[in-house]
């Protein structure tokens, strides 16, 4: 896919009345060409550039979009935090681990002596805040009367229950709620990372259309310098043949002087947006890859594609992973609250739990065991419950403020990047129509020079103005695509379609 035909013309030296071969880069394109957006990078095959098959391939915008997502620092930093996010959710399982503890005592002098062995494995669940546990344990020895209940038959006693918050820590405990909240914050971390790679995406992509931008106004600036070169040479010979006063040649290299100038000037720019767009390509290690100018597209790519169509508000909504960050954060806060508001509820836990002697030793031992517990807390002024849970809701209506807002936000930046497409669009048409007429003038103005109708200062303002119009319109194009990429990004949707470089 290319761009409109160009109009060849001769090189340096040739007749002061013709075109160069690059100085009419574009024709105006059809009115519905202005509703696509392209955000593919594009060259000519390397016939057409008369190039070998040796040089660098143009540098497409896909390439850099993918060497962005693979390596860019602050895509590796979200996943980073992203992967500690994860080691906090494994943490906050480990809550729920089994838990084994032992215990042995021996009392070996004294009027009693015994010993006493004792194992617990303890086991939370996730249901209503229940703890399931095990052991065993083994009496042996003089016990004395009032530590009857040390007493076992001589394998030990085995025990086993449950213990069920009916009230506080049932519904909702710290275990329950922390490991929430680590998934959530999960969730959020890996919309940051979503986040990073659009907002690099689009950073890119702009960089990119900023350097393509650059070249051609380089272009521009190397084919208004020819035109100078060109007319100096034949400047001169008339001049010595007597036919045209010195002056004018001396108005010419004043032009020529001007136009290196500028050259140099855009040369300077063009660097820059190099430099800037290294940042975004990278090797394999990550460190930035020079970006070379003989990896500039011919041109900016045709305008052909439809832009994204309109879609209801929810499905943006849905997609954008600034939103869904803030709306895993709203559902963190929302955890904790409902956290602290159970914390005001008095504590009330049954245990039940049945136990069995093994092994020989008095009949009294041999039956087995029920036990029946409750535990009653009762806070008397609570405050410090109640403090957790006015700020905890607090912080709930703290973050769905700012929920609130980021979905109005990226309404707004939708509709904004809509309308700058449309302009940018609009732009393109006026800037392309006023570069055609700028160059028809110039060449006209070139033509009555040639027959002596015109004068070497008109040819000068006409080619100045011409560039200035085809500069005009390389704003314009670089405008357009880099609000189609802005567009896209605050769509939540990739940048760029992958296709093959320099097509």
């Amino acid at each position: 896919m290319r761009g409109t035909p160009r109009q060849h013309a001769p090189g340096p030296g040739s007749d002061v009345s013709e075109e160069p071969r690059a100085s009419r880069p574009w024709r105006a394109p059809c009115a519905a060409a202005l509703c696509g957006l392209v955000l593919t990078s594009w060259s000519p095959p390397a016939s057409a550039r008369g190039v070998s098959s040796s040089s660098p391939p143009p540098l497409s915008l896909e390439e850099v979009l993918a060497s962005t997502a693979s390596h860019f620092p602050l895509i590796e930093a979200a996943r980073l935090e992203a992967e500690a996010a994860r080691m906090e959710l494994l943490a906050a399982q480990g809550g729920f681990d089994p838990e084994l503890k032992a215990r042995a005592t021996a009392f070996p002098v004294g009027p009693y002596p015994y010993t006493r062995l004792e194992a617990t494995l303890q086991q939370p669940t996730p249901y209503h805040g229940a703890t399931v546990f095990g052991g065993w344990r083994r009496g042996d020895g003089k016990i004395p009367e009032y530590y009857g209940n040390l007493e076992t038959l001589s394998a030990g006693e085995l025990r086993a229950g449950v213990t069920v918050p009916l009230w506080r820590n049932g519904p909702v405990d710290r275990r329950r709620a922390t490991l929430e909240r680590a998934r959530l914050g999960h969730t959020a971390a890996e919309h940051s990372v979503r986040q990073a790679a659009l907002d690099a995406s689009r950073n890119a992509a702009h960089r990119y259309w900023d350097w393509v931008a650059a070249g051609r106004r380089k272009a521009i600036a190397g084919e208004l310098l020819e035109f100078a070169r060109a007319r100096d040479t034949q400047l001169a010979k008339r001049v010595r043949k007597g036919d045209l006063a010195a002056l004018e040649l001396t108005d010419n290299q004043r032009a020529l002087a001007q136009r290196e100038s500028q050259v140099v000037a855009a040369e300077r720019l063009l660097k820059q947006a190099a430099l800037e767009l290294a940042l975004f390509l990278r090797d394999a290690d990550g460190n930035p890859v020079p970006v070379l100018p003989e990896r500039l597209p011919a041109d900016f790519p045709a305008l052909d594609a439809p832009p994204p169509a309109a879609e209801p508000l929810g499905d943006m909504l849905a997609r954008r992973p600034d939103v869904s960050r803030l709306e895993a954060q709203a559902a963190q806060q929302r955890v904790e609250a409902r956290f602290a508001a159970n914390q005001q509820a008095p504590l009330i836990d049954v245990t039940v739990a049945a136990a069995q002697d093994l092994g020989s030793g008095p009949e009294r031992l041999r039956k087995t065991e029920l036990e029946v517990g409750v535990v009653l807390d009762v806070p008397l002024l609570n405050r410090a419950a109640r403090g957790r849970d006015g700020s905890t809701r607090a912080s709930v209506a703290r973050v769905e403020a700012q929920l609130r807002l980021q979905r109005e936000r990226a309404a707004v930046e939708v509709g904004d990047a809509r309308a700058a497409l449309d302009a940018a669009g609009s732009r393109v048409l006026l800037a392309r129509t006023e570069a055609a007429a700028a160059r028809e003038l110039a060449q006209g103005e070139r033509t009555r020079l040639r027959h002596g109708d015109s004068s070497l200062l008109l040819v000068n303002l006409r080619e100045q103005t011409a560039a200035e119009a085809q500069v005009r319109e390389v704003d314009a194009l670089a405008e357009y695509f880099k609000a189609a990429a802005t567009l896209r990004a605050a769509l939540a949707l990739p940048v760029a379609t992958v296709t093959t470089p320099g097509r």
